[in-house]
């Protein structure tokens, strides 16, 4: 009789310690040591990646760094602040089921409140944050290079109309009984 290994646990890789470490010190050099309190989700079941941010956020606001306060602009010109940051994970958690429609079930849409977050969530943090709250790297383009695609399509408008067939300078088509 062959016993059956368990399934492995999911264990914290080296890339999301480093995203973890690196929410910790963009908090803490944003807006100083106890000066932010994160949102509360009140009767809302939260992923558990974002519970893991939520409690580096507590850790981070009971932690001091020194000379914090002398690195803050430098990695802010190229990033969005924390605020921006949070709230583009916060969006990300509220359109999960929906992402996971468009990988699973093929669903060729995934709204624009959904793509603000994936764009906000690479802009604001770091390009790597989708593949660090669980997507991999490949997914993570896919999400991307959509939003980016449907960006660009909504900034393009609508193609001007085409004109129906039938004899130069006629509004209608030649109609045969």
């Amino acid at each position: 009789m062959a016993m059956e290994a368990a399934a492995p646990r999911p264990r914290l890789t080296l890339t999301a310690a480093v995203v973890v470490a690196l929410i910790a010190a963009l908090l803490v050099l944003t807006h100083g040591v106890g000066a932010v309190t994160p949102p509360r989700a009140i009767g809302v079941a939260r992923r558990p990646w974002v519970a893991r941010l939520q409690a580096l956020h507590d850790l981070s606001t009971t932690t001091s760094l020194d000379g914090a306060g002398e690195q803050q602009g430098a990695g802010e010109q190229q990033q969005g602040g924390f605020a921006e940051c949070w709230a583009a994970v916060m969006g990300l958690s509220s359109c999960y089921s929906e992402i996971l429609l468009f990988f699973v079930n093929g669903e060729s849409y995934i709204g624009p409140e959904c793509c603000v977050a994936i764009r906000g969530a690479t802009r604001y943090c770091w390009p790597a944050m989708l593949a660090s709250v669980g997507f991999t790297a490949e997914e993570a383009d896919v999400l991307r290079g959509f939003c980016d695609g449907e960006e660009a399509a909504h900034h393009l408008g609508s193609p001007p109309p085409v004109p129906a067939p039938g004899r130069p300078g006629s509004q209608q088509a030649d109609v045969r009984e």
